[in-house]
Order: C-alpha cells, then sequence, then structure tokens
C-alpha cells in the first residue's frame, strides 16, 4: 500500500461487549482486498452516544454494531434509520453522513440473501425463539408458519410479514407436525427441537447450532457459519465493498 493509500485509509470501529466475534473476520477480509480500512475492536461501554456522535469529526468510515443490546440502543442514537432499523428496532451499522449518523440493520438482508442463494423451496417453518427483526429477511418466502410457545406470540410474528406469505401458528407438537410436512424449509433460531417434525426432504437454514442427532434426519443443512458470513458481506455491502460471503473466515 502506497503512502497515499494510507492517507485515505478511514477507521471502522466494531463496537462489542466483550469478546468479539466479527472483529478478525473483517480485518481479514479488508487486509485481503486491500480496502481502505482501518478495522479496530473497541467496548463503548456507557459512551455509546459519545462514540458515535464522534464517527463524523474524526473522519470514520463508520461503526459496526456486534452485541444486541448496542444494536438495540443505537437506534435512538443515530438520526436517520433506513427501513430495516426502523422496523427491527435495532441498528447494526452507522455511518456518518453531512446531515448526522445513518442507522442501518443488515441482518434480515443478509437471511434473505442466504436463503435467494440457496433456494431452499418456498414454505418454511420457523422453530425456536421467535425473532421479529428478522422478519424482513423472509420475504422472499411464499409461506412462513411458526411453532411458537403462545399463539398471540406467534401471530404477532406473522403479522409482519405482507398477508399472502403468513402461515399457521402452531403453538403445541402436534400441530407443528401437520404444519412441518407441508414446509420445505426450516429456520431454525436455536432452543428445543422436535425431531418427529424433521423429514429427509427438509432444507435446515440453522441460526443456532443444530443438535448433531437432527443431521440424519434432514436433506440439506446450512450451518450457523453460514449465515454469519452473509451477515458481514450485507454488512460491507452497505459501506460499498460488494465482497462474496465465502470472503470471510469464522
Amino acid at each position: 500500500m502506497h503512502s497515499r493509500d494510507y492517507a485515505a485509509t478511514r477507521p471502522l470501529v466494531v463496537l462489542h461487549q466483550g469478546q468479539s466475534r466479527w472483529y478478525q473476520a473483517l480485518l481479514t477480509a479488508s487486509l485481503h482486498h486491500n480496502l481502505p480500512l482501518f478495522v479496530y475492536a473497541s467496548q463503548p461501554g456507557a459512551a455509546l452516544e459519545a462514540a458515535l456522535m464522534a464517527l463524523q469529526p474524526l473522519s470514520f468510515r463508520g461503526a459496526v454494531l456486534e452485541d444486541p443490546g448496542l444494536q438495540a440502543l443505537a437506534l435512538d442514537a443515530v438520526q436517520h434509520q433506513e427501513p430495516e432499523a426502523l422496523q427491527a428496532r435495532r441498528v447494526d451499522l452507522v455511518l456518518p453522513e453531512v446531515t448526522g449518523t445513518r442507522g442501518f440493520y443488515q441482518e434480515p438482508i443478509a437471511l434473505a440473501h442466504l436463503i435467494r442463494r440457496y433456494a431452499f423451496g418456498d414454505k418454511a417453518l420457523w422453530l425456536g425463539p421467535i425473532r421479529p427483526e428478522l422478519a424482513q429477511g423472509l420475504r422472499g418466502l411464499t409461506k412462513v408458519s411458526v411453532l411458537s410457545r403462545s399463539f398471540p406470540e406467534g401471530e404477532s410474528f406473522l403479522e409482519l410479514l405482507p398477508l399472502p406469505q403468513r402461515g399457521v401458528v402452531a403453538a403445541a407438537e402436534a400441530q407443528a407436525t401437520v404444519v412441518a410436512r407441508q414446509a420445505d424449509l426450516i429456520l431454525y433460531a436455536g432452543g428445543n427441537l422436535p425431531l418427529a417434525l424433521l423429514q429427509p426432504y427438509h432444507s435446515v437454514i440453522a441460526l443456532k447450532p443444530l443438535p448433531s442427532e437432527a443431521l440424519r434426519l434432514i436433506g440439506e443443512y446450512v450451518p450457523p457459519e453460514e449465515f454469519q458470513k452473509f451477515h458481514l458481506a450485507a454488512l460491507f455491502e452497505a459501506l460499498g465493498y460488494a465482497l462474496p460471503p465465502e470472503t470471510f473466515v469464522v
């Protein structure tokens, strides 16, 4: 890298709480592709708002927010929010602009890209803890159903989707068995996994590690690491760098 390239390099800070899982992958990708970024990690503690306000005067490229708690707090600390951030009520990337900081939420975009890449059917069943912030990532599917702890919780999740996409809320495993047979994609978000629901024709996108005994019962399997790669790629895409998910080592 020449001296003039160093002059153009701008900091990108990864804000986290504790041990960062994203920093090394973002740094390695940046170095490998000679991006004009100086990637480093920091724990903002109680100074999150001040850290975000300093992005513009200090000529930062932006801030990546890794921790879900920081993502929620950052929403009210930015001046402008992209539609995904507004709906999800959280922010995972903040970019400075002349008129103030702008908050993005790229995780549902990453999920949509992941589903599109692997073309996993069009009827999905969500298993595990409800994550309303990811509902936008499911809009490429024809029908989405959910196994929920309660009917109101499941209904509130499906209401985030366009009406034609809303499937069935199953509040008991017996109901879910019927729904699962009609699905070709399982979205596993962690927690208890009723193995009786799984079929050999199911493809599974796992947001959390899938129990090993489930692997022999299904067809295609996408592990959580793949979703993380797509998320990191979506973050860099919003920065203006279109890198394939395979770039990121997690």
